[in-house]
Formats: C-alpha cells, structure tokens, sequence
C-alpha cells in the first residue's frame, strides 16, 4: 500500500484526481453489494427465523405436560432463538453497539466530525436506527472502516455514501466522508401491536 502511495504522489494532480475519482466508484459500488444488498437479506433470514422458533417453542410449551419429555427440545429453541436474536440487538443494546461502531472509525485512523443518531424508521417487525456521520480520512483509512463494519457480528448497513473535499497532505490525499451507518432491531410486541393500529406509522415504514 505504500509503495501504490508513493507511485501516486509522483503523478500529476489532475491524474492524481482521476484515479481519486475512480477508486470513490468502485467503493460506493463495493459498498453496494457488500453492504445494502446482503444486509437486507440478512434481516430478511434473521426475521423469518426469529418468527419460525418463535411459533416452534410456544407450541413445545402448550403440548410440554410432560416437562421432561420435552425439555430438550425446548432447550435448543430456546437456544436457537437466542442466537437469531443476537443477529439484531434490542432497544437496551443500540447505545453500545453505535460506541462501538465510532470506535471503529477512530480505530481506522478517521477523524470523526459528527456521529449523530437520527430518528428510527419503523418497518414490519424491525426497525432501521441511522446514525449519520461525517468523516474525514486517507481512502485506505476509509477502506479498513467498512471493512471493519461489514465483519460486525450485527447487521450493519451504510448507505448514502458521498466523498468530498480532497486535501492533499504531503503523501497522501485526505477525503471528508458524509453519508449513513445503518443498523436494525426487532420491534417489542407492544410496538408491532402499535404500529399495526396506526395506518400513518405502518405506511411510512413501508415507503421509506
């Protein structure tokens, strides 16, 4: 990487910037298939599933008058379940998990300039919690950032992804990254329960 570096600070500017222009690309389509697409069919998987043990477990428990005759199977859904679970946090794990996403981001060498948690989006069964942020970094410390999210054991998203305002630092061009680090959790019952009561809510959350 440093020796790709150094060849690139030999070029000229203006070719300097179109291989600038070309890396910022091919990141926004990697971003792309790497992040957006599977993300959603992750939580796609995770919701199904989450609903399929669900229904499995409360049936071991209605027919389970015979505890120990059932008890190992209620023991692995229980188990199952709590695995699916861990796939999207709830509402008490969200303050955590976006600590723990900014200190990615400083981890990678980014200067964090704003990491601003916007309002939920709330869709069938889970929500989307955004935080919008703003970044400033080389493409490489950019590149190890979504690198690190992609390889979360949640399921993280990024979407509106801009590149902004090259600076060039002896060596190196420095890069302000604007855009959104999404992540999701399950409803409560109480809030699926609401939101299906509510027309506005469950048609915003299927626009959005």
């Amino acid at each position: 990487m440093s020796q790709l570096m150094d060849r690139l600070a030999r070029l000229p500017r203006s070719q300097r910037l179109v291989v600038y222009s070309l890396g910022y690309l091919l990141l926004l389509m990697a971003l792309f298939f790497t992040f957006l697409g599977p993300a959603m069919e992750d939580i796609s998987s995770a919701t199904s599933k989450r609903g399929r043990l669900t229904t499995q477990r409360d049936e071991v428990k209605t027919r389970a008058e015979n505890r120990s005759l059932f008890e190992s199977e209620l023991e692995q859904l229980e188990a199952d379940l709590k695995q699916a679970l861990k796939e999207l946090p709830d509402d008490r794990e969200i303050p955590g998990l976006l600590s723990e996403i900014d200190a990615l981001a400083r981890k990678s060498g980014l200067e964090v300039r704003k990491f601003q948690p916007l309002a939920e989006a709330a869709r069938e069964y889970y929500a989307d919690v955004p935080v919008q942020i703003i970044m400033a970094g080389s493409f490489h410390e950019i590149a190890i950032f979504f690198d690190r999210v992609g390889k979360m054991s949640r399921i993280v998203s990024v979407a509106d992804v801009a590149m902004t305002s090259p600076v060039e630092t002896g060596a190196e061009t420095t890069l302000t990254v604007e855009g959104k680090v999404v992540t999701y959790r399950f409803l409560t019952d109480e809030e699926i329960k609401k939101n299906s009561a509510d027309p506005k809510k469950k048609k915003k959350g299927g626009e959005e």
